[in-house]
């Protein structure tokens, strides 16, 4: 059953989520006049029959022909327009999401010209945010009401210990040199950015922590 909207908006209340559908279950019943409110940092993204057309950015939009034009000419070909219209809305939160952590799931195996296989685990923090919000929506989203930075660690922290190999001989390379008579080894901050998929980008990545695991050493 379709929910009917009036004034349409939405709050991020816990400050991780990075996509919200309205309504999460079903379609809306939308007329134009409604009210649509994106703040700063968002995006909105209008949905029907599965497929996105009119995105809107911040303000407050009194919704018309004028501002969601791909969704009237879909509804005006077959039969005529007809308002209230269904439509799904996705809201998308552009912000730079702060405060999340990577950790190697296994260790990083390199070779040492005095120790031979050595394994490494590594720890950090990163920024994200959301570069091409539709495109999220597609590959990773797809039909979830509400969808959280918890969603897209897992995948995160894959992508950003096989895509620094460089940061990972650099890290080693200090490591090695200075020889600290503990395994773990807390570094200097070192940021930099990563760009994750054409949907997401990582401001900055830091390394904080490397951890010898000499248990797992293979000498030569």
């Amino acid at each position: 059953m379709a929910v009917f909207l009036e004034v349409i908006e939405w709050f991020d209340e816990t400050g991780r989520t990075m996509m919200h559908r309205i309504p999460e279950q079903g379609s809306a019943e939308i007329k134009f006049g409604a009210q649509l409110i994106v703040r700063e940092s968002q995006a909105a993204i209008f949905f029907r029959d599965g497929k996105a057309y009119d995105i809107l950015g911040p303000g407050r939009h009194t919704l018309s022909t004028l501002n969601l034009p791909l969704i009237t000419k879909v509804l005006s070909l077959p039969f005529g327009f007809k308002s209230p219209f269904r439509v799904e809305i996705y809201f998308a939160n552009i912000k730079i999401f702060t405060h999340l952590k990577w950790g190697t799931k296994e260790p990083v195996a390199f070779k040492d010209a005095e120790l031979g296989l050595v394994r490494l685990r590594g720890f950090g923090t990163y920024t994200m945010r959301i570069t091409q919000p539709l495109l999220l929506i597609n590959t990773l989203v797809g039909t979830q009401g509400i969808y959280g930075t918890e969603e897209i660690e897992d995948f995160l922290r894959d992508v950003i210990v096989a895509a620094s190999t460089t940061s990972w001989v650099k890290c080693w390379t200090l490591f090695s040199t200075y020889r600290p008579t503990t395994m773990s080894w807390a570094l200097p901050s070192r940021a930099g950015s990563m760009k994750t998929s054409p949907a997401m980008a990582l401001p900055s990545l830091t390394f904080t922590s490397i951890t010898l695991r000499p248990r797992l050493r293979c000498r030569k």
